[in-house]
């Protein structure tokens, strides 16, 4: 069966902001089918036009108002995941419901059965100056459990090192500065078996 899904965390400000007006004006729309929503629409409508406000303000990149911004969304968050509980109460197992409240439905499980995708080829950002330290990023897939970074000196004939994160990014640290070592990444799903990217290549500082 199908799950309402947030998925805040993929959203940009402005697609995030762009989501919970969805849920607002339908939830508003749908009162018969919503009739005593908890919290209350008037809470989340507060939490929006705050969010909005801080997110202009944050605009200016002034440290402040990011950091306002920052806890007015995780407050937006909260109040939309307790709507999401009222929604699934209501709903039960009909998904029609759910997409009426605006929230969107997760796929199902049976839909990344099978061999996870190629991952994206990882981006490397080395940290500063003799940190031995660099971070390595690739494109979030919803289907991955875990992500499997690995790494490994360049040119060298040794095993791949791994590092499972459960973010599409990780920190590897203890590396060798002034080498150059190369990455790949793998999706980690219901089929354990890898699917790794292009490699790519950094200098550790």
């Amino acid at each position: 069966m199908s799950k309402l899904t947030l998925n805040e965390k993929e959203q940009t400000d402005v697609q995030f902001m762009q989501t919970a007006e969805q849920i607002l004006t339908k939830m508003t729309a749908e009162s018969t089918l919503f009739a005593t929503p908890i919290p209350e629409l008037s809470v989340l409508e507060t939490a929006l036009t705050a969010f909005r406000a801080a997110a202009t303000e944050a605009a200016y990149r002034d440290t402040r108002a990011i950091l306002i911004r920052n806890q007015k969304r995780k407050e937006l968050v909260y109040v939309l995941k307790e709507l999401a509980k009222y929604v699934d109460t209501v709903a039960g197992d009909d998904d029609s419901t759910i997409l009426a409240a605006g929230f969107s439905i997760r796929k199902a499980d049976d839909s990344y059965k099978g061999l996870v995708p190629k991952a994206q080829q990882p981006v490397a950002e080395p940290d500063q100056i003799g940190s031995g330290r660099i971070t390595l990023r690739t494109k979030a897939w919803t289907g991955a459990r875990m992500y499997n970074f690995q790494y490994r000196l360049k040119g060298s004939t040794e095993e791949w090192k791994s590092q499972l994160s459960s973010k599409s990014s990780c920190v590897i640290e203890g590396l060798e500065t002034f080498k150059e070592y190369e990455f790949r990444a793998t999706y980690m799903g219901i089929d354990p078996t890898p699917n790794f990217s292009d490699i790519s290549s950094s200098y550790v500082l």
